[in-house]
């Protein structure tokens, strides 16, 4: 299968991507939210899984708006690697899960805000800019929910420290 390198195919690949990403988003914040220790994390992370499903139904609509279909296939293999990362944290506890789930959010939505920042550019280059407003607009959002995850990673790996001193 070709890959079409004309403006419109691009802006389209790079929609795609995104739709991808935050439909990873959604299946991790779900787990995210029943892991939580602590119940600010849980609302927090409630809190960006409704903004986050929001999100990926705008991209869904301005991808079908520019005639193009979701690949399924990326959803799947990012579960996949969801996955494996998970098998890769068995046997912590739940101080430690909470503390790694704050790091992967944060990580997330700075990994997110790049994937806006590309397609802001290549909308902005393709003059397309009902998706630059688009890309903006979540940009914005995942940079606000970077900064109200990031001050909380320093308290709940102090608390995990602290409560398995206690055990």
């Amino acid at each position: 299968m070709a890959i079409g390198n004309d403006v419109q195919d691009r802006i389209r690949r790079y929609i795609d991507d995104a739709i991808a990403l935050e439909a990873s988003s959604i299946t991790a914040l779900k787990d995210m939210i029943q892991e939580a220790v602590d119940p600010v994390d849980a609302a927090l992370f409630q809190e960006h899984l409704s903004e986050t499903e929001l999100q990926k139904e705008h991209l869904e609509a301005r991808l079908h708006a520019l005639g193009g279909t979701h690949n399924g296939l990326k959803d799947a293999m990012n579960k996949l690697g969801a996955a494996a990362t998970d098998l890769l944290h068995l046997g912590k506890d739940a101080g430690d899960k909470a503390t790694r789930n704050l790091i992967q959010a944060y990580a997330v939505e700075n990994l997110e805000v790049a994937t806006y920042e590309s397609l802001y550019a290549a909308a902005t280059e393709a003059g397309d800019t009902e998706t630059a407003t688009l890309a903006k607009q979540i940009q914005a959002q995942e940079e606000a929910a970077a900064k109200k995850i990031f001050p909380r990673i320093s308290p709940v790996a102090k608390s995990a420290l602290a409560d398995g001193v206690k055990s």
